[in-house]
């Protein structure tokens, strides 16, 4: 039976947001599960890791992301295998995600090959050199120094440390040269690309041509990561910004609408409502109230 394991009973306070272990994992990790982020680091030697009945080679150098509700264990370890978790909560993080998903190398690494292995299929790693590596375990230790020692201002000093590793760790990947990770990191491009210009119109194939696929190929591949179309995504990220655009109190539904790459109110009007489940107006009125 697969271990559940919540963030609220195994981080060492019920508000921090980070916890970092070491392992020697020779005997390997029994199977289970947890409602938070983890950042995996290869430290040492070899292992295979189960992840939602797959199993993946893992060695020396490997960074990869598991996103949470994934179940997962290591076994057939080698003697020397060490490996490092980070695990956080971005809920209780202040990362600016809008910034992050801008990054090609975020995209690749923090969501879409977490999206691929939900459906069990071929994973591309990020492996690091000993360079690369031994920077990453620097970012770490002052990370876990500041969780442990909790001097004033650690929770702020620690969310960015983790973020400069993110940061790190995501570049790192967009200039990656290794095969397996080409096609994978063009079509994190053209969602990147996206995430940053969602006020533009753009059409599947302008889309497809970024990711250097044909249309079908990026549709497909969009409709499995994303569960929807790319349209239908872009219509989600022109929303989600017109949330933020309301809340802030500074722009009618008028002004709302164009800023986020509505060229018509009213229609900006119907996929708010459909979305969200109420009209703007009403949206900006009950966060006014809170």
């Amino acid at each position: 039976m697969t271990k559940r394991i919540s963030a609220r009973l195994h981080f060492a306070g019920e508000e921090d947001f980070c916890q970092i272990n070491v392992h020697n994992l020779v005997k390997g990790f029994p199977l289970h599960s947890h409602d938070y982020v983890e950042i995996v680091i290869i430290l040492s030697g070899h292992a295979e890791h189960c992840i939602n009945e797959k199993l993946y080679s893992v060695t020396s150098g490997d960074v990869y992301v598991l996103q949470g509700n994934q179940e997962h264990g290591f076994q057939n370890t080698t003697a020397d295998f060490r490996v490092c978790n980070v695990m956080f909560r971005p809920e209780l993080s202040n990362f600016p995600l809008e910034k992050l998903k801008t990054m090609p190398g975020y995209q690749a690494l923090f969501v879409l090959e977490p999206a691929r292995r939900r459906d069990r299929e071929f994973r591309s790693l990020l492996r690091l050199d000993s360079a690369h590596l031994k920077e990453v375990l620097e970012k770490v230790t002052r990370l876990r120094h500041e969780m442990e020692a909790r001097s004033p201002g650690y929770d702020c000093a620690s969310q960015a440390y983790l973020l400069d590793m993110v940061v790190y760790l995501s570049r790192l990947y967009s200039r990656s040269s290794e095969n397996s990770t080409t096609g994978l990191l063009r079509f994190s491009e053209a969602i990147a690309w996206m995430e940053e210009n969602y006020v533009r119109h753009s059409t599947v194939m302008e889309l497809a041509r970024k990711a250097a696929m044909s249309e079908r190929h990026f549709l497909r591949m969009f409709r499995k990561t994303f569960g929807t179309t790319p349209i239908e995504h872009m219509i989600n990220l022109r929303i989600r910004h017109a949330e933020k655009m309301l809340l802030s109190g500074g722009h009618n539904i008028t002004e709302t609408a164009y800023a986020c790459g509505f060229n018509d109110s009213n229609y900006f009007s119907r996929q708010f409502r459909r979305i969200t489940g109420m009209s703007p107006r009403r949206y900006r009125n009950i966060s006014k109230r809170t």
